[in-house]
């Protein structure tokens, strides 16, 4: 099948992960697969998978007519039989440039679903993102798809040897929904509790100054690193001996994912994506989002109790190998794209 996997829009974080992982999913099928990136991003090369075509298109917007004729132009010589969308900009314009000739199924990756709403199909993280898609579009198919990650049973974490003090860390995209300064306000919690850590916070972002600010003015200079983004997250969670998510929404992001794979224990906001992903008290801990003196008492729970910790890293391993690897992903996948592109099966 010829498949275009498209992100015209933003192409940042976990969304250009995904979108990389569709092309190298659907590649391993045995689909024919192009990928349509819009020339002005910012784009993290070394991802893109081996053996896919990739189309650079300028675009303005969701209404750039110009650029869904060029797009028109472009894909009458590949003839795709489905147009994966990314983001609600390729949705539009692919909606125009195909003009009814393939399918466009959305793939959403956050809980705003009102601009994907034209496509002919979508996929959600979670079933309340499913949930809301449905029944807002008019009964159009939508099907749930979490993230995943590659995952070795034979790599299931062992016993390691725990910092002293222990490490806390944190790590993302430098944004108030992350929910970093609730980590720094758990953290200045613990501290006034006379309690022992080192603590880092990985990453960069629109926040940078504000969070370092925050942390000055909690007394935090000498726990609390920040080493700026990380290139090498495995080894980064690896470090860790315990990981703070603290996001105030998150429809089902890869830092949880990847953490339970190195086998890091976590303390996860109650975020929707997050209790869609790991069953409280037996393979993360949780506090409510933005609430900074229960994410201490959890971590202080963490920290007071290692058969805790121990416990939880290897259940949330055994989750992500169970429902989260790529092998899972890429069933539901190569499921989902036969429905919607035989419609009589749907």
């Amino acid at each position: 099948m010829r498949i275009v996997n498209s992100v015209l829009g933003d192409a940042s974080g976990g969304r250009w992960q995904v979108a990389c992982d569709y092309s190298r999913l659907l590649s391993a099928q045995g689909h024919r697969v192009l990928m349509l990136l819009g020339r002005r991003q910012r784009l993290d090369a070394a991802r893109l998978p081996p053996g896919v075509e990739v189309e650079l298109i300028d675009n303005h917007g969701h209404y750039d007519l110009l650029a869904a004729w060029r797009l028109r132009r472009l894909l009458v010589g590949f003839a795709p039989q489905l147009a994966v969308a990314h983001c609600s900009r390729s949705v539009a314009l692919l909606k125009r440039a195909l003009g009814g000739r393939a399918p466009v199924l959305a793939v959403s990756h956050s809980h705003k679903i009102r601009r994907l709403l034209p496509a002919d199909a979508c996929v959600a993280l979670n079933q309340a993102i499913r949930a809301r898609f449905a029944m807002a579009a008019n009964g159009k198919p939508c099907f749930v798809i979490p993230n995943g990650v590659q995952i070795d049973a034979r790599h299931a974490p062992g016993r390691r040897q725990s910092h002293r003090p222990l490490r806390i860390a944190a790590l993302g995209r430098f944004d108030p929904v992350k929910g970093f300064d609730v980590f720094i306000d758990a953290l200045a919690l613990l501290k006034e509790s006379g309690r022992q850590f080192q603590a880092v916070l990985g990453g960069a972002g629109a926040e940078q100054r504000a969070l370092h600010g925050l942390a000055a003015a909690r007394g935090l200079a000498a726990q609390l690193t920040f080493p700026g983004w990380v290139e090498d997250v495995d080894r980064f969670y690896t470090e860790a001996d315990i990981l703070c998510i603290p996001a105030r929404s998150d429809a089902f992001g890869l830092t949880p994912l990847q953490a339970a794979r190195a086998g890091t224990p976590m303390v996860l906001s109650n975020a929707e994506g997050h209790r869609d992903m790991f069953e409280p008290g037996r393979e993360a801990l949780y506090a409510d989002v933005g609430d900074g003196r229960q994410t201490a008492d959890q971590l202080a729970r963490l920290m007071d109790d290692p058969q805790l910790g121990e416990g939880l890293r290897q259940a949330a391993f055994q989750k992500v190998l169970d429902c989260y690897s790529e092998s899972a992903i890429a069933e539901r996948l190569s499921y989902i794209v036969d429905n919607v592109v035989n419609k009589s099966n749907i």
